[in-house]
């Protein structure tokens, strides 16, 4: 194992109905809360006027900001910031999935940031100009969705309105959650098809870190847990699938979407992302969701390397994850998303074939380092990552 710091300040509250206990938590970082959610969701109605009602009672004072959107945007933020300059507040709630969260963070950041927000971007691995942000406010995350695991994180993900461009800002000495409440009642709810893209999300994650982990250390330690990680989300989202209210189901998967990407599963051994780029640039143009273009690029991934040399860590995966060849584990992939109403295929976002020259250049403009080259192992050049775009048609 390669040497490393671990360090993740966030306090976990896990458990059917915590939120009750928002107050007490958010009563320690402030007194004027902006609470962060979706434009429009008539769903967390309830939810909102508990966490006010739990304030309340514990001296908060709250405001709402219902501005964000899935895949969020530059602009949303600057909203939120203005917001909490006008009203005072020194804490913010994100109350959502990812999108939320994400935006919360920046916002956040934002209130302290001297620069235009887009300045915190990472808009570009081969000519890095961005400046990250080294102050925030406090912020409680409240998940929605079990998925991308921003609760446990300092990554905040979201879209330059100028450029279209979508990276992400990474602030660990300022962005991480105070606390984040994980009540899997509040997923309850979810439409199905959020519920499966939240499930494949967290087993893309993982499955970046398993196979763009450093191929030069034996990892044993790591690869069991991150197969285990996998299963668990393939299968508690057969159990939620079967029985949506099943809170415990459920509750596997809110917190296997915290354990992929909250540094327990990275440890020792850096990971990169290639599949994650190509996808923020489908949610980017196509305001495509982000867990459905993950697992169309792990599908096209997994078949691109079927037949190449250097595909150890992918026959491994197939095997002790789905007990399968490389290619029967593509297809049942596959299968399973498509039995759970999830795209398999960026032409289900409106991608045509005259477009695939154009969103490899813009894979190559954002996430290709100074050598060309995408990180990952191996590393993947421009050509792989048309070929790749191709597969997934």
């Amino acid at each position: 194992m390669e040497n490393f710091e671990y360090y993740n300040p966030v306090k976990v509250v896990f458990g059917a109905n915590t939120l009750d206990q928002i107050g007490t938590h958010a009563a320690q970082y402030g007194k004027k809360a902006m609470i962060v959610t979706y434009v429009k969701c008539v769903y967390f109605d309830s939810v909102i006027e508990t966490i006010k009602k739990s304030l309340a009672e514990a001296g908060v004072a709250c405001i709402d900001f219902h501005g964000i959107t899935a895949n969020p945007k530059v602009s949303q933020v600057e909203q939120g910031v203005q917001l909490c300059k006008e009203n005072g507040i020194d804490l913010l709630i994100g109350l959502g999935g990812g999108s939320v969260i994400d935006a919360t963070k920046v916002i956040a950041a934002g209130v302290y940031y001297e620069h235009e927000i887009s300045r915190m971007l990472m808009l570009s691995h081969s000519d890095v100009t961005s400046i990250s942000p080294e102050k925030a406010l406090p912020y409680i995350a409240v998940p929605t969705l079990a998925g991308t695991g921003s609760e446990m994180n300092p990554i905040g993900v979201i879209t330059d309105d100028a450029t279209g461009k979508k990276s992400y800002v990474w602030a660990p000495g300022c962005l991480y959650a105070k606390a984040a409440i994980m009540d899997p009642t509040l997923t309850v709810g979810l439409k199905p098809y959020q519920t499966a893209c939240g499930a494949l999300d967290i087993f893309a994650h993982v499955m970046e870190a398993y196979i763009n982990g450093d191929p030069e250390t034996n990892l044993t330690l790591h690869d069991h847990m991150q197969e285990g990680v996998m299963k668990a989300a393939l299968e508690g989202l057969e159990q939620v699938w079967a029985n949506p209210a099943d809170v415990q189901a459920r509750g596997v998967l809110m917190w296997a979407a915290s354990v992929a990407l909250n540094g327990w599963l990275l440890s020792g051994t850096f990971a990169f992302t290639p599949m994650h780029q190509c996808g923020h640039v489908l949610s980017a143009k196509y305001n495509a969701t982000h867990g459905a273009t993950l697992c169309c690029m792990m599908i096209a991934w997994m078949r691109y390397f079927v037949n190449r040399p250097d595909n150890a860590k992918y026959v491994k995966l197939a095997q002790n994850v789905f007990g399968c060849s490389l290619a029967e584990a593509a297809d049942k992939l596959e299968q399973i998303a498509l039995a759970k109403g999830v795209q398999t295929r960026i032409s289900e976002f409106g991608v045509t074939e005259d477009a695939l020259e154009e969103i490899t250049d813009m894979v190559v403009s954002v996430s290709f380092g100074p050598d060309g080259k995408l990180n990952g192992h191996p590393k993947m050049t421009r050509e792989d990552i048309l070929a790749c775009f191709r597969l997934s048609m």
